[in-house]
């Protein structure tokens, strides 16, 4: 008779989980998100980037400031290094290029609660986690947690407003995004959720694939000031161009945090 292979679950089945809450369990990656439902690998991505123009005559000069700020600013707790690196490297793209950011980004409703740094909403949705640069091998982890709950966040039907008018605009809005969405789910539109972890000065990217369910973390790891125009690059290249007009109809069943606003 063949051996059966089991494990024990790290998760309680049914109980819900706040971010702080799971990276305090100490547990693997791969055991973590196995009992949310994810596969796990490290490979590297195939990240494209995307042509941005004036990018190195806009960049040019956040690359000096970097270089001739760093001695002078003690870089010994996150949020130094957000303030240093993270904060500076997402307004430069946001100048370059349109996409939303939504900062300290509340998820919840299901089994994952927390706040994710910062959610970036464009072609595809961007996940951007900030750690202690103590903390670089439970980094990922953390970014793979959030990715997880922002994806079944979003995938939540959004509650109706009560007043007559706005539910009828509401539904109109629903019909129109679902049509639009059974036309796009056939492409593999918001089929993926992107992410990346970074300690400041080093970055690493992160997948998430709904169809297969599974999360790849990148092999690979980019550092800044070196890397900044090729960050911004993958940056374009994930978020792209995105209309306010497509953004309200192109996701199915996903919650757009500013449409209603």
């Amino acid at each position: 008779m063949a051996c059966q292979r089991w494990r024990v679950m790290v998760l309680q089945a049914g109980t819900p989980y706040t971010f702080s809450q799971i990276l305090e369990l100490n547990s693997e990656t791969e055991e973590i998100l196995a009992d949310l439902g994810y596969r796990f690998r490290s490979a590297p991505l195939a990240l494209a980037g995307a042509e941005v123009p004036r990018l190195a005559q806009e960049l040019g000069p956040l690359r000096a400031q970097m270089r001739e700020r760093l001695p002078y600013v003690p870089l010994t707790n996150e949020a130094a290094y957000r303030a240093f690196y993270v904060t500076p490297l997402l307004f430069a793209a946001l100048d370059l290029f349109r996409f939303k950011m939504n900062i300290a980004y509340a998820v919840g409703g299901g089994r994952l609660t927390g706040t994710v740094d910062s959610l970036l909403r464009g072609r595809h949705d961007l996940v951007v986690t900030g750690m202690k640069s103590e903390e670089s091998e439970r980094g990922f982890q953390k970014l793979a947690v959030q990715m997880v709950a922002v994806s079944e966040y979003l995938a939540m039907p959004t509650v109706g407003p009560k007043h007559p008018r706005r539910a009828q605009k509401a539904e109109r809005t629903r019909r129109a995004r679902e049509a639009a969405g059974k036309a796009r789910l056939a492409q593999g539109v918001q089929t993926q959720i992107f992410g990346v972890v970074t300690a400041g000065p080093v970055w690493q990217f992160g997948l998430l694939e709904r169809g297969q369910k599974r999360v790849t973390q990148d092999s690979e790891t980019y550092l800044l000031p070196r890397d900044l125009e090729r960050l911004v690059e993958i940056f374009a290249g994930i978020l792209g161009d995105s209309s306010s007009e497509q953004d309200d109809v192109k996701r199915e069943g996903e919650r757009l945090s500013w449409a209603n606003s």
